[in-house]
């Protein structure tokens, strides 16, 4: 049984090492704006081809990105970031069969569905990383992906990624200041 202590301290290393998984939130950031670019310049027939493939790189450029920016993208060693790790990849393989339903079938819903099951496992790094900021950034998405797909439908392959790009950029910049905040405070209290 893990105590508070060591949750704690597990918090810590993954905070320290992966510091919030920030590669993945830079990878968000340029598949979401690559998104808007192509659903701005491509017919769908072409631009849900990009879209998938684009989604295929999510993933190498997440784990670049960790190393430009001094983080470990995988944290081995640390349950809690394995946690998350193994978590992110079970979504992505499990909700895969619904993004390719969407690009076979039903190709004006390839964005909608990617912009909702892509951050599903932002509420376990709300717990792992204990911060509210991943929970709100997905239940915002949502919300407003949402509404853009059902309140101005000209605007779903345009504004709808490029809102969420917007997105990432804003949990990119409050990781940095409330991840210093969060470091401080664990370790007035160690």
């Amino acid at each position: 049984m893990t105590s508070e202590f060591d949750l704690q301290h597990l918090r810590l290393d993954a905070t320290q090492r992966g510091k919030w998984n920030i590669g993945f939130f830079i990878a968000g950031l340029i598949f979401w704006s690559f998104a808007a670019y192509v659903g701005v310049h491509f017919e769908l027939a072409i631009a849900r081809t990009y879209w998938l493939v684009g989604s295929f790189l999510i993933f190498p450029v997440a784990v670049a990105s960790s190393y430009l920016v001094g983080a470990d993208p995988f944290t081995r060693g640390n349950s809690l970031g394995e946690l998350v790790g193994y978590t992110h990849m079970s979504v992505i393989t499990m909700t895969f069969p619904l993004v390719l339903w969407s690009y076979f079938f039903k190709p004006e819903l390839m964005l909608l569905v990617m912009a909702i099951v892509y951050c599903v496992d932002f509420y376990v790094m709300t717990w792992a990383f204990d911060t509210p900021l991943f929970g709100a950034h997905a239940a915002a998405r949502t919300v407003a992906a949402s509404l853009i797909w059902f309140a101005i439908p000209d605007w779903r392959f345009s504004v709808l990624p490029a809102m969420i790009a917007v997105f990432y950029l804003a949990t990119i910049l409050l990781n940095y200041g409330l991840r210093a905040r969060w470091l401080a405070r664990q370790r007035a209290r160690a």
